[in-house]
């Protein structure tokens, strides 16, 4: 089975246990997923694997080039995007931040696995089943989120975590448009920055998401910035980091630390 992230392949092993063997393309946290070229290993991955998963919305699109160029008859692709209904050239690519529908995403790969292999159906079932389990305590992080701040402004350098922020009732407090410049590698307005600068010095918003693999002169200012006027500093990033164990604490980890940095900003 090849994942396009480590993010997908942590999902994956979860749900096939000890009857799959998951590649991970993408599993370097130093790397920069928007620009990230195939290798010729990955494509002979792809070429062997019955199971590919991947995220769509153009996330991935490395994937779709590997696919076309190693096309199998018998090879199953589960797609997040597909999976969970999620549609349109500005749509938030980021779906693993969806952290309440990802247990889709795992019955996917459990159907899949199941068709398949239909002789250990049961087997990928429990797993299936094992991973929404696991879940519980982000979930349960996020409904404290939820019930203790909503409405509270907040601010990121991209949309990477925009999925938990909407599940946790918070408010962006800071133009949309910086936000889609820098993912789309453009330079923000200057209106925009602007705006951004005062909720920062003004802490009008109580937090700031960082994407630490998604870099630039700008965004760094906006962190220092962060820092010098008292609002807390939140890390996220795009895949798992090395020291991850597996997808849940992972971002359990994330929600913490945001649910600290939103009581220390009272």
């Amino acid at each position: 089975m090849v994942a396009s992230t480590n993010v997908y392949g942590s999902v994956a092993q979860q749900v096939g246990g000890d009857r799959v063997r998951v590649t991970s393309i993408l599993s370097d946290p130093n790397v920069d997923p928007h620009g990230y070229d195939s290798s010729a290993k990955t494509a002979v991955d792809v070429a062997k694997a019955k199971l590919v998963v991947d995220n769509g919305l153009g996330y991935d699109d490395f994937m779709q080039d590997l696919l076309k160029g190693a096309p199998g008859g018998d090879r199953s692709v589960v797609t997040a995007a597909t999976v969970l209904g999620v549609t349109g050239k500005d749509a938030n690519p980021h779906l693993w931040y969806d952290t309440a529908q990802m247990p889709k995403v795992a019955n996917a790969i459990r159907d899949a696995l199941s068709k398949i292999d239909p002789k250990h159906s049961s087997d990928y079932a429990a797993g299936a089943k094992a991973f929404a389990q696991g879940m519980k305590p982000v979930d349960d992080t996020v409904r404290t989120m939820r019930d203790e701040f909503a409405g509270t402004k907040v601010a990121y350098t991209e949309r990477v975590a925009g999925y938990l922020i909407d599940e946790a009732g918070l408010k962006l407090g800071i133009p949309a448009g910086f936000t889609t410049a820098v993912e789309e590698g453009d330079d923000p307005s200057p209106a925009d920055t602007v705006a951004f600068d005062k909720a920062l010095t003004t802490r009008t918003v109580k937090a700031l998401l960082y994407n630490g693999q998604v870099t630039d002169k700008q965004t760094d200012q906006l962190r220092s910035l962060a820092t010098k006027s008292g609002v807390p500093v939140v890390a996220v990033t795009e895949t798992m980091p090395t020291d991850a164990r597996d997808y849940q604490s992972w971002q359990l980890g994330q929600a913490k630390a945001l649910l600290a940095a939103l009581k220390g900003s009272k």
